[in-house]
């Protein structure tokens, strides 16, 4: 419930369009909660996503 509270809440201070662009970083929390929590290995296959993820995420709001 606080996931959709705060979702709601970058809706009405940042817009639609910003706020859409950030769902793409949900795989790197996830990443990254899973190594410190149950100590996962992070690959370099893993690293190569998250580098890609962020690299979309940065384009898609430097072409806004």
């Amino acid at each position: 419930m606080l996931c959709f509270i705060m979702w709601n809440s970058a809706i009405k201070s940042i817009g639609v369009v910003k706020t859409s662009n950030y769902i793409y970083v949900v795989p790197l929390v996830t990443l990254l909660t899973f190594a410190l929590i149950i100590d996962e290995k992070i690959t370099l296959a893993a690293i190569t996503g998250c580098m890609m993820i962020l690299g979309g995420v940065y384009l898609a709001k430097k072409r806004r």
